[in-house]
Order: structure tokens, then sequence, then C-alpha cells
């Protein structure tokens, strides 16, 4: 009965859910990110993070990361209060018909953007692995019938579970999250008993690929532009599990395949002599390793796992795009299948460049600078000028009836906000990149776009520009 709840209340268009229709437990939530937290990028990540050192890497996944989280888990909260989707959690910042278009056609970006990257690292672990263990040349891996083929297979399996719908992924992430736990097991096992701990711990830095503060950024644009968080938390059964069940999967999922990650590059990287973040692809370090087989059954159960997550919430914003008026132009079954489709052809774009690492960090860049400064306003939006009031039955409509509606549909604070936000994003380093270079860039765009829809929302309510905020626009608590 929950698989087939869940299934058909995706299946029926952008509204809120009945309580019946809330089927996922804390640990529905924690599996499902933790599957989400432990999969290849994870792992590619903590290769990343060895090159600036481990005392780095350990201030990064046992400080920063859990309190950079926290937002993004709070985020689980509004959606599980209200029902709404992703896209609609911004609907009172940017305006009902703002919000719903901007985050519309960015999340649709952004998923299938994210669903490129982890597919890319899982078929090239796919096309090594197909090779009988064989170590190539990403020049040589990364062209050719056999990565054609793991693509191609990747992007089946994990686009038919996406378009089943949440029903489905909640199994599929029960099941996938189980057996990434005896597999991964292994591996890790065989990670830390392969090399000298204690050289490993000792180990300080090399030439780094990228500065602590880069790192620091990256850790922010991996967790806060996971943004379907809210399509999951909304089918939550408690505030509580929403919070923790989000927080304390992707924490730990994202945690383990980070430090094995570090581990074997560092490990493999003393031994060799050649320290690379290279090695800090799965199958590099398993076929070394001669555990070939374990590392094809953890590369495909974790790209299937995020991925899957990733297309969901690729569809859900597409749905919403069409989903204005009752009766909409797309069949919401369709709109999962429609951004199953899109990932097929868009899964082959890594291809084109001629190193993955500036796909990867070009890509990175390039959301973190719409999307932390996004979810910055609409968490302030909600602290601070909502007070923590929210209309859920506004919420979805979006019409002049709402209390989101503001101007014509649109809230100019936010949007002036927003654009505020993005611009310092990626001019507060050419401006000061001193300052840059010792805090990142993430921490003072958060604090500038807080600070800067705070003001426009304290001038838009005084001049009366803009009365909604505060004659329709907080409603009542929940």
């Amino acid at each position: 009965m929950g698989f087939f709840s869940s299934w058909s209340s995706d299946h029926e268009g952008i509204r809120s859910l009945t309580p019946a229709e809330k089927t996922y437990g804390f640990f529905d939530l924690f599996w499902n990110w933790f599957g989400d937290g432990a999969n290849a990028s994870s792992w590619y990540f903590g290769g990343l993070l060895a090159m600036v050192g481990v005392p780095y890497l350990f201030w990064n996944t046992f400080f920063w990361t859990p309190l950079i989280i926290l937002p993004w888990a709070w985020l689980a909260v509004l959606s599980q209060r209200t029902g709404a989707t992703t896209v609609v959690l911004s609907r009172p910042s940017l305006g009902s018909l703002g919000g719903t278009l901007f985050l519309g056609f960015a999340e649709v970006l952004v998923q299938i953007g994210w669903t490129t990257v982890t597919t890319y690292i899982g078929a090239v672990s796919l096309a090594h692995l197909w090779r009988w263990g064989a170590v190539l040349p990403d020049a040589k891996v990364s062209t050719g019938l056999p990565m054609i083929g793991a693509i191609l297979l990747i992007v089946i399996v994990q686009g038919v579970v996406a378009a089943l719908g949440a029903g489905a992924i909640k199994i599929m992430k029960w099941i996938s999250s189980l057996l990434l736990l005896l597999a991964g097991g292994v591996e890790t096992y065989h990670v830390l008993t392969q090399w000298n701990l204690s050289r490993i711990l000792a180990y300080r830095h090399s030439a780094m690929i990228l500065p602590a503060p880069h790192m620091l950024d990256i850790s922010f644009i991996n967790i806060w532009t996971w943004l379907q968080v809210g399509d999951f938390a909304r089918f939550s059964k408690s505030r509580r599990g929403a919070f923790l069940g989000s927080w304390l999967g992707l924490w730990t999922g994202q945690a383990w395949f980070v430090l094995v990650g570090a581990v074997g590059v560092i490990g493999l990287g003393l031994a060799t002599g050649h320290l690379s973040p290279e090695d800090g692809d799965p199958s590099r370090l398993m076929s070394r390793l001669g555990l070939s087989s374990i590392a094809l059954a953890v590369i495909f159960l974790s790209c299937v796992s995020v991925s899957a997550s990733n297309l969901y919430g690729a569809g859900m914003a597409l749905l919403s795009l069409f989903d204005r008026k009752k009766g909409g132009k797309i069949h919401p079954g369709a709109a999962l299948a429609t951004a199953s489709l899109i990932q097929v052809m868009t899964a082959f774009i890594p291809l084109l460049f001629s190193s993955f690492i500036s796909y990867f960090t070009d890509f990175l860049t390039l959301i973190g600078g719409v999307f932390i400064p996004l979810w910055s306003l609409v968490l302030a939006d909600y602290v601070l000028v909502r007070k923590g009031r929210l209309d859920t039955r506004g919420l979805f409509a979006v019409s002049p009836a709402s209390p989101y509606w503001a101007r014509n549909g649109f809230n100019p604070a936010g949007f002036l906000a927003l654009l505020s936000g993005i611009v310092f994003y990626y001019g507060f380093p050419h401006l000061v990149p001193r300052v840059t270079n010792s805090v990142g860039v993430s921490i003072p765009t958060i604090l500038s776009t807080i600070a800067v829809y705070r003001l426009l929302s304290w001038l838009f309510q005084k001049k009366n520009w803009l009365p909604e905020l505060t004659m329709r626009g907080t409603g009542q608590p929940e």
C-alpha cells in the first residue's frame, strides 16, 4: 500500500499531500540520502580533499560538512510542514509565478547536470572494469564502445527507476543502500588494511590542486545544489524524521565515501610515489587491489541511487512548469519520463571536454553562483520576513489570489536580492581576491544576500511598494 500510495501521489500534479500519502519514515529518508551521499562523486571529492592534507580533510568532513547540511536539512522541515516540492518552496521569496518559472527551469538544468557528472564517473569506472581491471589513461577509457555502453546501461536503469516515481525510488534506495553497506564495507576494509595508516594520517599536503577555501566552496555547492530534498521530505510522516533523516543520511553516506576515497588516494600515492586526485576514481583503486567485481557493484549501485533522485527532482521541476493551472499541459508521469529521456542525450556531454576535472569544476562554479544565494534568500524569507509563518494553501495557488503573488506574480525584492547575490558570487573573488583566498566566496555570498533581501523587504514594506509582504504574505503558522 505504501508503494502505490506514494507512486500515485506524485503522479497527480503539484499539490499538498494528505496525511495518508506521507509514507516516508525516518529510515526511509535516512537510506534515501545515505545512498545519495555514498556515491562515486563523493569518493572523487575525497581525492581532491586529500590533496589539501589530512587535517583539513577531517576538519571539512566532521566540522564544516555537518554544519553546511543543517540549512539544507531545514528545507526538508519546510517541505514536510507544507507538502511543498522544491520549486514550491521558492514561491514566497520570488513570487508565485517568478519562483515557479525561475526555479522550475533552474532545477531541471542542475539536476540533469548532476546526473551527467555521476553517470560519467560511474561509466568511466565500469569501462575500466569491463577491460578486466586494466587501469587505462582517461583518453583511452573515455572513448569507444565500452564507455558508450557503460553510459547507456546506467542511464537506462536510473531513468526507468526515476520515471516510476517516489515509491519505486524508496524501495530502490533501501535495496541499494543496504547492498552498498555490504559491498562498500568490503572495499573499505581492503583500503584501510592495504597501507600503513600512521603514514597516511601523518600526511600533510603536496602541490594542492585547489586551495582549502575553494574546497569549502565546493562543499557548499556539493550540498546546497541537491535541491530535491523537498521533493522527498514532503512524504515524511514527521518533521523530526524529515530533518534528522535527511541530515544524518547525507552526512554519514558522504563522510564514509569521502574518507575512503581520500585514504585510498593518499595511500596509493605514498606507495607509488605519485599522488594524483585522478586516483579518486574507485575503479582505479579497486583494480589495483584486485577487487574489480566489488567495485563494479558499488559504482553501479551508487550511480543509479543518486541519479534516480536527481532525475526525480528534475521531473518534479518540469511538472511545476506545466502544472500552474488545473489540468496542466503535461501529465505528471510524463514529466518524470521526459526528464529521464533528456538525461540520455545529456549524459554524453562530458565526453566533449578534454578534462573531466575541468568540466566538473566549471559545472560546480556555474551552479554555485545561482543556488547558494537562492537558498540563502529562501531561508531568510522564511525566518526573517515571514517569521516562521507560511500559508500552505497559498503556496499551491499560482494566481492573483495567492498571498505570494506579489507584483504580477513576481517578488521584486527577492529577485533583486538574488541578482545581487549572483553578481557578488562571481564578482567578489575578482574585487577582493585576498579575502576570497582566506574564507572562500560562499559564506560572504550568503551573508550579503541575506542582508540585501532583509533591507529590500523592509524598504518595500515601508514605502508600501509591496504590501503583500505584510498584509497577505505571512499567513498563519502551521
